[in-house]
């Protein structure tokens, strides 16, 4: 399971779960997000991504933190059209190699304190769970 930890709080985390998917360019998956402050259960969302926004969210984050995207300047901000979670930035904090990750959505609003290898391992697991989902039939 992707899993992301804030690097000044062990106990602070966002985690996703595949539910399932529909394999395909169009298509889309099913995805489980959960979010824990200080080992505080804060936040369970079901929610749908398409295919597309997955591929390109994997891309942000396994080569954290992207300039450009398709072509677009992201300057520290990944936007999809998808209702839930369809914002990721990041910004520099005043610690070296620190970086604020923000997830925003309808009803989400949860930041993170990240460094660059967190992100991309994350990323890959990312990538991995998605590869692994099972096939909604």
């Amino acid at each position: 399971m992707p899993v992301l930890r804030d690097c000044t709080d062990e106990g602070t985390r966002a985690e996703f779960h595949f539910i399932s998917r529909i394999p395909g360019m169009y298509e889309g998956c099913q995805i489980n997000f959960k979010f824990v402050d200080s080992n505080r259960f804060i936040y369970d969302l079901n929610f749908g991504w398409t295919n597309l926004t997955i591929r390109n969210y994997i891309t942000v984050t396994t080569e954290f933190p992207l300039d450009t995207l398709n072509g677009f300047n992201l300057d520290g901000l990944y936007v999809s059209f998808e209702k839930h979670l369809y914002q990721l930035s990041w910004r520099k904090s005043q610690s070296e190699g620190i970086y604020e990750l923000g997830f925003f959505g309808s009803d989400q609003d949860f930041t993170l304190m990240v460094d660059i290898e967190s992100v991309r391992k994350f990323g890959s697991q990312f990538k991995l769970a998605w590869d692994q989902a099972p096939i909604f039939d």
